[in-house]
């Protein structure tokens, strides 16, 4: 091969190898000057979790969760398997578990969706309550919850089945909105 030739090919291959270069280094120039859509995540967790407090320092409610996405258009947040924790002072605490979560921008809604378990462990002056239900819409302040769907509470002296729920959390009033079948246990 000849040294004019062995010149040609090296130059080809580089223009080549140059070309190649400068347009994949476009494609990701292109990229992040692209827009954010509502399904770009800003930043993430694994494994966290989150406390709010109240004025007073007390923890008032704590989200933890497998994992959590917060995005940049609206500022929202999706959780995956989260596990909410309502606090009440001088009473136990609520525990809300679900599959998946969102959380507002403002973190004043929280949706627990699919299947959700929420329980509350007995005190000297409360019993126990397991409530089985779906997609629960929480409103942390001031610790209330609903839900559209069929609904389960159990208790060592009651079982109450129905569809559609109203809680207030803080002080543990449950209101069955429709179909409410109501069995008292002595």
């Amino acid at each position: 091969m000849s040294l004019r030739r062995a010149s040609l090919v090296l130059i080809a291959t580089t223009v080549t190898a140059l070309g190649f270069w400068l347009g994949r280094d476009a494609e990701e120039r292109r990229e992040l000057l692209q827009p954010p859509t509502p399904d770009t995540p800003e930043f993430y967790m694994e494994r966290f979790s989150l406390t709010v407090t109240g004025p007073d320092g007390l923890p008032r409610h704590r989200i933890d969760g497998e994992r959590m996405e917060q995005y940049q258009l609206d500022g929202s947040s999706r959780v995956e398997a989260p596990v909410m924790v309502l606090f009440r002072p001088d009473s136990p605490p609520w525990t809300l578990i679900s599959e998946q979560g969102w959380v507002s921008p403002a973190a004043d809604e929280v949706q627990l969706l699919g299947t959700v378990h929420m329980a509350r462990p007995e005190s000297a002056e409360e019993p126990p309550v397991d409530i089985h239900t779906r997609d629960v819409t929480v409103w942390p302040e001031p610790q209330t919850a609903q839900s559209e769907a069929p609904v389960e509470v159990r208790s060592p002296h009651y079982r109450v089945d129905g569809t559609g729920l109203r809680a207030d959390l803080q002080s543990s009033t449950l209101e069955l909105l429709r179909d409410a079948d109501a069995t008292y246990l002595p």
